[in-house]
């Protein structure tokens, strides 16, 4: 409620999200989850209403233009939002994706659609904004200077060419944050596939369990998230680090500041930084004074990611000609919505009628960063470094002949693997990312340190005997660098990073401990290094070469197996996770009798020699 594609021989199309891409996607929603999640954020407002009346009949005066009263606590704690203001192409480098870019896609976010909501009316007859690219989208009367810059920020055409939009072909949904979750939820039903919430909670005065809390504006997000696995939100961390008077300032050295929707799991939470004219190394990125730095109380890589937040220059609202110059996390955040709409755009033209899920995006954005920061590896400051949209984009452009970049379902008590191959010394990493299922809240606790986890996915990298694991922070030590000497039991973005990685042939592995929640966690998978990887092609097309049919099914299932692959094993689970079919060997007819199971979901697990693949399917 608080919050907040590949060089190419050939043609290809330059639409948009066509509304048939969009009902795709949405039939791939569950309708039970989503009803569930609006009739509880129905009663929830209601309720708030109630509360909100009450509190503002004794307080009077408690909104102003930059501040709006949006919750009370059950404790009695007022919860206001505020916005958060204080060469951003060039920074992440999604100029290389433009017409006469570097990276020769013609790229420039033609027919995609973001959502931005914010502090109200966006100037929708600025100059920048002709042709209907601004859709007003709910009641919001009063313009917003917040609003207009960071939709601006997204999309603005370029009429002035250096405040010229990060997406600058796409259209935009605005919406003031009043009703934020309810509109989200509407939002995410149509097949929409990003938003930018570059606002959150006014941290002075706030408790102190409030920073770093998994609380109602966490699990709101993240209910989002699982209901519509294709829409990322993208929020701003925060500006409250250079403000002394907040008292968690002082002696926590500006970390442990995130509150709200910055602390869900499955939100991108955006970073500021100075402007980068020519990236060297990581001394090249300077934070800005303002950041906000985590971690979340369990200790989560938060934020993910940073981008240029200082001295943006984009559109304002005192006129249809008229822009200013901001600052803040607000400013960085919308140039990440806009590179996710150009990755989209750039995996649509390769792969016609399809687009990544969110966690595949959010995973390629935190895989692909520059380094940044003192240490290597992620940290609280920066995330996983500088937002690098032309990394980003040469792994998609590269998917399935250099690069990994791929969906799969792990059941419960299920292995994943995957073989790779480098043929002479280079950096090699892999990294994985899931839409978690929402976590319980963290109360009224101070730095309650339990993981907000859900499905704990394991990522290792196994060769000759040696494992290499994840990058992980220590919670307790925010200042120390990331160590990879152990598994990650925090967070549901997992990479594995190998400098001068050895030639050979290399097994990526991806298990899970305890029960998965829901019998199964889809993941998405992103993997490279500097030369290339080799890939084994008869398994790498493996989840495209297994169907099973009919499903449902009542007595038999089948399968087919195409380009020659064998089998070695087939097994059968149901949605807790037990073994009810297995198989060593090869099955008459690729056929499996389920006759004797018992109504309901089920997975099927197909194991060749180096991979495995999981399908789910309906027991009548």
């Amino acid at each position: 409620m608080y919050k907040y594609i590949l060089l190419f021989l050939g043609v290809f199309t330059v639409q948009g999200q066509t509304v048939n891409e969009r009902d795709r996607i949405v039939k791939t929603y569950d309708n039970a989850l989503i009803a569930y999640n609006k009739e509880q954020a129905v009663r929830f407002y209601d309720e708030q209403q109630k509360r909100i009346a009450e509190y503002v009949a004794k307080h009077p005066y408690v909104k102003s233009d930059r501040k709006s009263l949006q919750r009370i606590e059950d404790d009695g704690t007022p919860i206001f939002y505020t916005i958060y203001n204080q060469g951003s192409s060039n920074t992440i480098s999604t100029n290389k994706l433009y017409p006469g870019g570097a990276l020769g896609l013609s790229v420039s976010g033609t027919g995609m659609t973001a959502g931005v909501w914010d502090g109200g009316k966006v100037r929708d007859t600025h100059v920048e904004f002709a042709n209907n690219k601004v859709i007003l989208s709910d009641a919001a009367a009063t313009l917003n200077f917040h609003s207009t810059h960071v939709t601006g920020t997204i999309i603005a055409t370029g009429i002035s060419p250096t405040r010229k939009g990060i997406a600058y072909n796409a259209q935009a949904k605005t919406y003031d944050w009043d009703s934020d979750y309810l509109e989200m939820l509407d939002f995410g039903s149509q097949g929409y596939l990003v938003s930018n919430h570059s606002y959150g909670y006014v941290a002075a005065d706030l408790p102190y369990n409030t920073f770093g809390s998994y609380d109602t504006s966490s699990i709101e997000d993240d209910n989002v998230a699982n209901a519509y696995p294709y829409y990322q939100i993208v929020k701003a961390a925060g500006n409250d680090r250079d403000d002394t008077t907040i008292g968690q300032v002082l002696g926590k050295g500006g970390y442990d500041l995130l509150t709200g929707s910055a602390c869900s799991k499955n939100d991108i939470v955006v970073a500021a930084v100075m402007e980068v004219s020519n990236y060297l190394n990581e001394s090249s990125v300077v934070m800005s004074s303002f950041s906000n730095f985590g971690p979340t109380d369990d200790g989560r890589i938060k934020p993910d990611i940073s981008a240029k937040g200082v001295n943006v220059n984009s559109t304002n609202s005192t006129g249809n000609n008229s822009y200013i110059v901001l600052q803040g996390t607000s400013m960085a955040a919308p140039a990440i919505t806009g590179m996710i709409l150009l990755l989209q755009k750039h995996f649509n033209n390769l792969n016609p009628g399809t687009f990544m899920r969110a966690s595949t995006v959010r995973g390629l954005i935190c895989h692909s960063a520059k380094e940044a920061g003192y240490n290597p590896g992620p940290d609280y400051e920066y995330g996983w470094g500088l937002a690098n949209a032309a990394a980003a984009a040469n792994i998609i452009t590269n998917r399935n002949v250099s690069t990994i970049l791929e969906e799969n379902t792990l059941a419960n008590g299920g292995t994943f693997t995957k073989q790779i191959s480098i043929s002479s010394v280079q950096d090699l990493a892999a990294t994985i990312c899931w839409t978690d299922p929402t976590g319980n809240s963290n109360g009224t606790a101070e730095d309650n340190r339990t993981p907000r986890l859900k499905n704990n996915l394991d990522l290792k990298i196994l060769k000759d005997g040696n494992i290499y694991y994840p990058w992980k922070l220590d919670v307790e030590d925010p200042t120390a660098g990331a160590t990879n000497t152990g598994d990650n039991n925090v967070d549901n973005v997992e990479k594995v990073q190998i400098y001068g990685a050895e030639p050979g042939v290399y097994t990526i592995q991806v298990t899970h401990k305890g029960t998965l929640t829901g019998g199964s966690q889809v993941f998405s998978l992103i993997a490279n290094s500097a030369n290339g990887l080799s890939l084994n092609t008869r398994d790498y097309d493996f989840d495209n070469s297994i169907f099973v049919y009919p499903n449902p099914a009542s007595s038999v299932l089948n399968f087919s197996v195409k380009n020659n692959i064998e089998i070695k094993t087939v097994t059968v689970n149901d949605i807790s996770g037990k073994e009810v079919f297995r198989s060593n060997s090869a099955l008459d007819q690729n056929q499996i009798n389920i006759a004797n199971l018992s109504a309901g979901v089920y997975f099927v697990s197909f194991q060749s020699e180096n991979n495995t693949v999981t399908k789910k399917f309906i027991k009548e």
